[in-house]
């Protein structure tokens, strides 16, 4: 069963879900950007909310081409099942599907080998693939969205 079904035949409906999806992403966006601002910076904090950004993204994009999808923070999965729909969005799918540990690394403690941390111009590249997805998904607002 799918844990998001967003099959509605209105486009307008489906943008409106995707704002949402947006919006949190925004706000993951902000929050890994603040981590980098920090002295010295919240290099695991940012690599997560870069993680976090970049899933909601792609569940935008499922909800707008209304393909459901199961609750996960796998984005090689995501990215699987946005490309068919998006294939212009390849190259920067291929970037962001390796920061899936980047979702749990940092977060708990255990591990004897743990991940190693990315390097902070790691982390501005990943915000700059972000960026890049988020404007990728405002470009596709239905017309009827545009007016309102």
């Amino acid at each position: 069963m799918a844990w998001w079904c967003m099959t509605d035949p209105d486009d307008l409906a489906r943008w409106r879900k995707a704002e949402g999806w947006l919006r949190h992403a925004g706000e993951d966006a902000r929050i890994a950007r603040g981590c980098l601002g920090l002295a010295p910076p919240a290099l695991g904090g940012a690599a997560y909310h870069c993680q976090q950004a970049a899933e909601k993204l792609l569940k935008g994009f499922l909800v707008l081409a209304a393909i459901d999808f199961r609750r996960t923070h796998d984005l090689d999965t995501l990215a699987n099942a946005v490309l068919p729909s998006v294939p212009a969005l390849g190259p920067l799918l291929s970037a962001v599907v390796t920061w899936t540990t980047w979702g749990v690394a940092y977060r708990y403690p255990g591990e004897d080998e743990p991940e190693p941390e990315p390097s902070v111009e790691d982390l501005v590249a990943a915000l700059d693939l972000v960026t890049q997805l988020d404007a990728a998904l405002r470009s596709r607002v239905p017309p009827a969205a545009e007016v309102t």
